[in-house]
């Protein structure tokens, strides 16, 4: 057994194989879910789980070679929660393959920020909000009085951003991801 729940119901010549993608991403998947070690901690206290179908290697294998495909010369990640704004549970319905550039777009690092909301902190120096959100690798900040307009601000610059990316990857990107990425909105309890 895999983490606890993984196993699989019949032979599979990918099972267990290390070098074959789908094993791979099952095997990460559990990891993050139901791995003790440290690094996992913030999936355990989301309460982010694998559905029960999917703790069978077989069943998940089937849904990955109806699902998988590659943007050339780019990293495929399995996302939960970019069709569904805040899912926590890797299952058929809510996931879907995307390239890393996408993925790494809505990463919200609530670990790190503390309790202001996501892309905004406080500067003592200047005693005011700043919003932040990168763009192309370029810190895109602005002032304010408070913590709503810093967040308003961000989130304008955010769901733009996502907007561009999703018009860069149109036709190579399965159309539920491009309408997901269009219609994405950023939350203040992000």
């Amino acid at each position: 057994m895999k983490y606890g729940v993984g196993y699989h119901s019949k032979p599979s010549k990918r099972y267990g194989d290390t070098n074959d993608k789908c094993f791979l991403t099952w095997r990460n998947m559990l990891k993050r879910c139901y791995s003790l070690e440290d690094k996992y901690k913030n999936y355990r206290d989301l309460g982010i789980t694998v559905c029960e179908e999917w703790h069978d290697f077989c069943v998940f294998e089937k849904w990955f070679d109806r699902n998988y495909y590659e943007v050339q010369n780019e990293e495929m990640q399995l996302d939960k929660d970019i069709l569904n704004h805040g899912n926590t549970i890797y299952c058929p319905e809510n996931c879907i393959f995307v390239p890393r550039n996408i993925n790494a777009l809505f990463i919200k690092s609530r670990n790190r920020r503390g309790d202001l909301p996501i892309g905004v902190s406080y500067s003592e120096k200047h005693r005011c909000y700043i919003s932040c959100c990168s763009v192309y690798g370029k810190n895109i900040k602005g002032l304010h009085k408070d913590i709503i307009s810093a967040f308003e601000r961000y989130k304008s610059v955010k769901e733009d951003y996502i907007h561009t990316v999703a018009e860069s990857y149109a036709g190579r990107i399965p159309h539920r991801l491009y309408v997901a990425m269009m219609t994405y909105e950023v939350k203040i309890t992000d």
